[in-house]
């Protein structure tokens, strides 16, 4: 079975029984303190025998993304969109193995995930052994650091589980102190309403002045980019996920003046279609400094047919005449 997990190309490969573990409580009081905002979808999380119904095991897998440049052309958006959506990719690559499990077990059922349905993948992850949850929330691996993408694939085959993966953070806590929003309540806690991420991709409001977004456009790598662990990071040799030029955009301008067709054409195939047009237009005008964000730009923005983009260049308008 791992053996075909490596030939349709993934890196790392592990199996957990399907029982129930602490995960779902801490996740209960998260979801409690109402730190996941708008992300409703995070309260469906679900045993996974709901899911698939004689649910064995989980085989979880991991997918090194890591290329080796220092940062992407155009606006500053988080490493893990700087190529083709990771959806597309990994998606691909799960069809793949399923096929070959099914080959393999022809008398069982087996259901890929990746990032589409409603499990913590991170959790499986750990207690498959391929890495451990850090204190900035990611899954650390001990060959990739935390540049990994996840999948799981659910079964009603009985695998032999391997042996949780031990925390390996120790003492550090460079993660907690390099958050530019302070969103960490304590460690491996995140307030999302506070996390860029969230605010740049995953919430339909504007972007609080209050919260420094330190020029991130869409998303944000600050906790990830200081992990030592980070340091043994690898490339991962895929065309895919290598920045391409032009495709984060020329400018910050650039994005609040796109339109339909052009934003399409841009971000089409790409995790940045996933707050939109107007999603990326707010998210400019929250990212951008004051020296580079002009009248003709602003007044640009208050016409915009979006209300989400009028209501962003208002609240820059309104922070400048209290400035």
């Amino acid at each position: 079975m791992k053996a075909a997990a490596y030939a349709c190309g993934f890196d790392l490969c592990g199996v957990a029984g399907a029982v129930p573990g602490p995960e779902e409580e801490r996740l209960g009081a998260w979801l409690d303190a109402g730190y996941h905002g708008e992300m409703k979808y995070m309260e469906r999380r679900r045993d996974v025998a709901e899911l698939l119904p004689g649910c064995r095991s989980v085989i979880a897998l991991g997918l090194n993304y890591y290329t080796p440049h220092a940062h992407a052309p155009g606006p500053k958006v988080s490493r893990y969109a700087w190529g083709e959506d990771y959806h597309r990719v990994v998606g691909r690559m799960l069809e793949t193995f399923a096929g070959q499990l099914r080959g393999l077990y022809p008398d069982e059922e087996f259901r890929p995930y990746c990032d589409t349905g409603p499990l913590m993948e991170k959790a499986w992850a750990e207690r498959a052994g391929i890495g451990w949850i850090g204190k900035n929330g990611c899954l650390i691996t001990p060959r990739f650091g935390s540049w990994v993408f996840l999948a799981v694939v659910l079964t009603t085959a009985e695998l032999e589980p391997d042996t949780p993966h031990p925390d390996r953070c120790g003492t550090c806590v460079r993660c907690l102190s390099s958050c530019p929003t302070d969103a960490f309540v304590a460690p491996r806690v995140i307030d999302a309403r506070r996390c860029i991420p969230y605010l740049t991709i995953e919430q339909w409001k504007p972007i609080p002045g209050d919260l420094p977004l330190d020029g991130w456009a869409f998303g944000c790598d600050a906790c990830q980019d200081v992990c030592p662990w980070n340091r043994r990071a690898r490339d991962c040799g895929r065309d895919e996920f290598a920045p391409r030029e032009g495709r984060a955009g020329p400018d910050l301008k650039a994005w609040i003046a796109m339109r339909g067709p052009e934003y399409r054409a841009t971000f089409g195939d790409t995790a940045l279609s996933r707050p939109g047009r107007r999603g990326l237009a707010r998210n400019a005008l929250a990212a951008m400094d004051d020296a580079s964000l002009d009248e003709e730009t602003l007044a640009a923005a208050e016409s915009d047919a979006s209300a989400l983009v009028r209501d962003q260049a208002a609240l820059r308008i309104r922070q400048r005449r209290k400035e």
